[in-house]
């Protein structure tokens, strides 16, 4: 299996220069500011202003733009962007609406424009860490599912597993990260704290920087919005 980080995976299939380009799910916007730093007018998309604190807080970017909306609602005009890109956040969508999501992406891409979904995979080493804060094996699946059929006029291009490497200080960095994602985490962490160290500790390994390391398989899927 080919392994590759998340920016070589999409700059094989998107070059966002000179580009709209929406980024769902932005989190820190971390990936929306690279968007930016390569000549994209990106758009960073968060549930809340809260979920978008860390974005607004980072170092600004010039043409990094951040705004509240859903998948299944993106406060963008009909066929106004040139791409968005769901990096780890598409099985974030509440099941009952993945469907309308891709809809939605529909409805705002320019025809010719691309939808880019990233997904990880439900096996694998850092999967494993996780497992007792939440078991993500059937909404994983469904996110898959809902992918593998997409609505016209959204047509399926690309489909690519490849595998890709996790890192983290420590287990305190890997906490931090995970409930940042989803604050319905930190409720759930106390009681499985001890056995998620556990597991931090057993499928990680060390790489030559000193970071503790994971394997994560990964599922590349692309879409382009028919005339």
């Amino acid at each position: 299996m080919t392994t590759m980080t998340l920016k070589d995976a999409l700059a094989e299939v998107l070059d966002p220069r000179d580009r709209t380009v929406v980024d769902v799910g932005c989190g820190d916007g971390s990936l929306t500011r690279h968007f930016a730093g390569l000549g994209a007018r990106a758009i960073g998309i968060e549930i809340s202003e809260g979920q978008l604190a860390r974005a607004r807080k980072a170092e600004p970017v010039a043409g990094a733009d951040y705004r509240v909306g859903k998948g299944e609602a993106l406060p963008l005009e009909d066929a106004s962007v040139d791409a968005i890109v769901y990096s780890n956040s598409f099985h974030h969508l509440p099941l009952a609406v993945m469907a309308d999501a891709m809809a939605e992406a529909a409805r705002v891409l320019k025809p010719g424009g691309t939808l880019v979904v990233v997904e990880p995979i439900a096996e694998g080493a850092y999967f494993e860490v996780i497992l007792p804060i939440e078991d993500e094996t059937e909404v994983r699946a469904a996110a898959y599912d809902t992918l593998k059929h997409p609505p016209l006029p959204l047509e399926a291009v690309d489909e690519t597993v490849y595998g890709t490497v996790v890192r983290y200080r420590d287990a305190d960095h890997y906490l931090t990260h995970v409930t940042a994602v989803d604050p319905v985490r930190r409720e759930r962490l106390p009681p499985v704290e001890a056995e998620v160290r556990r597991r931090f500790t057993a499928n990680g390994r060390t790489d030559a920087e000193g970071m503790i390391a994971f394997d994560q398989p990964m599922r590349r899927m692309v879409f382009k919005r028919l005339p």
